[in-house]
């Protein structure tokens, strides 16, 4: 982690309000899971390509995310069964600025739409002034949903100067539940190339891929909710969740030679 925001200084940096003008709402996503080493690796090659975001002079910042599904985690189901439409329903808290947001995300093949509202705090069920979000952006009643999954990350993100491009990398990444039981993921963090287009050049992408890092396709509310939740059929993950248990055990063997 120290060699990572030590790399990251080295970046040039932008703000909230820079970064809002290409907002990418809706947008082409590409995900990785690396170890950090890795990581730092392909970074130093693009340190005059990305700007990093910063926040009160910090640049990892932390996010509190809260997904809802229903009693019988039909929005898990479709992502599992491979359904090329479905949606998420999430608040979302960025803790260095105290913006709350209830948020929906729909994912059309490889396409996502986020909408959003902001506001003043959580409640459960989903209030009732922001039920029409749910309502309108997704085939689901708020009134059936529950909160199923709480993730908390520090998130870098890096802004491309040129192309309308967003790298998204998320660290030390922590599941509960309601019943509070914890998954974490240790050093290993997820990246998420985000693009308006399929066909939008990505330096990063390509170094990635001459490091032999190929895409992960696999949610973080899907991968908390299999870690947590013995019950559900995880199958079609099951190649994607030993690759991430494998890395997990790789980065941990690494860090006992160290100590």
């Amino acid at each position: 982690m120290s060699d990572l925001l030590q790399l990251v200084s080295f970046f040039d940096t932008t703000s909230l309000e820079e970064m809002s003008r290409a907002k990418l709402l809706n947008r082409v996503d590409t995900k990785y899971i690396v170890t950090p080493a890795v990581l730092v690796k392909a970074l130093s090659k693009h340190i005059d390509d990305y700007e990093v975001l910063a926040v009160n002079n910090k640049v990892n910042l932390a996010y509190n995310t809260i997904y809802f599904d229903t009693d019988d985690l039909a929005m898990y189901k479709e992502h599992h069964n491979g359904k090329n439409h479905r949606y998420k329903v999430r608040y979302r808290q960025y803790e260095e600025t105290g913006d709350k947001f209830i948020e929906v995300k729909e994912k059309i093949k490889n396409r996502t739409a986020k909408q959003r509202l902001r506001i003043d705090r959580f409640t459960y069920p989903i209030a009732k002034g922001l039920e029409c979000l749910v309502n309108d952006c997704t085939p689901y009643d708020p009134k059936q949903l529950e909160p199923k999954l709480t993730t908390k990350f520090n998130r870098i993100t890096l802004v491309n100067k040129k192309a309308c491009e967003r790298i998204t990398i998320d660290l030390d990444i922590n599941f509960s539940n309601e019943g509070s039981e914890t998954y974490s993921l240790g050093n290993c963090a997820i990246i998420e190339i985000k693009r308006d287009k399929e066909d939008v050049y990505s330096a990063f992408a390509r170094t990635l891929k001459n490091q032999g890092v190929l895409p992960l396709s696999i949610s973080k509310y899907c991968l908390g909710t299999i870690a947590l939740n013995n019950k559900v059929k995880y199958n079609r993950f099951k190649p994607r969740l030993r690759k991430v248990e494998r890395l997990i055990a790789q980065e941990d063997r690494q860090l006992a030679m160290v100590v």
